[in-house]
């Protein structure tokens, strides 16, 4: 899975978080702008949703994904799945920004989410995550971003594990006293599996320069 991200903003980002395109002049409590993400033919991706889009439902996030597409939302268990008919998604569900879900359709196919990112400038934004628990989730804030990374923020206790799909299967990154092994890079709109050894509330701040 392939992202980028463009911030229509007037406020400058700060190097190396996000990909932008800065305007002048113009100021605003909400940073909107989209996110695309790409999934190949009949193979699950694993995404997250970046942007708080007003309404959030699968309608609106995937008005044209082919008939017949499927996602998978994580209930803490297993999986409810949505499948697309000619008219509307069956059911059709609600995301919140930082949530997860797998993505798969029977052809090549970008994803565009558009919308604001779910606080402002300065804001942070809480996450709570069950110990011993697997989460499946993403940043609301879409950071790109090393596991270990400051502006990733994932704050988790010694031993816990984190599972990131590879498109055939996962593969896991342990919390040592020092980072994340191995530790790689997180994109905005891609959803992992979490599971903290103790309960933790996950905060995020939007920091723009």
């Amino acid at each position: 899975m392939r992202t980028k991200t463009l911030l229509l903003s007037a406020v400058a980002v700060a190097a190396g978080i996000f990909s932008s395109q800065a305007q002048s002049n113009v100021f605003s409590a909400n940073v909107v702008g989209y996110v695309s993400v790409t999934n190949a033919a009949n193979v699950y991706a694993l995404y997250a949703l970046p942007l708080d889009s007003g309404s959030n439902s699968l309608n609106g996030l995937f008005p044209s994904s082919p008939i017949g597409a499927s996602i998978l939302v994580w209930n803490g268990a297993g999986y409810n799945t949505s499948t697309k008919t000619p008219s509307t998604w069956n059911p059709n569900p609600t995301l919140t920004p930082g949530q997860g879900f797998f993505y798969r359709a029977s052809a090549n196919g970008t994803n565009v989410f558009v919308g604001s990112i779910v606080v402002g400038n300065g804001a942070s934004v809480t996450n709570s995550l069950g110990g011993g628990l697997y989460s499946l989730v993403g940043s609301p804030i879409p950071y790109s971003d090393v596991l270990s990374g400051t502006n990733l923020n994932l704050q988790v206790a010694l031993g816990s594990s984190l599972l990131i799909w590879n498109g055939t299967g996962f593969s896991t990154s342990t919390k040592t006293p020092t980072s994340w092994a191995p530790n790689p890079t997180v994109n905005p709109g891609q959803g992992f599996f979490v599971r903290p050894a103790a309960t933790t509330n996950w905060v995020q701040t939007l920091n723009l320069q």
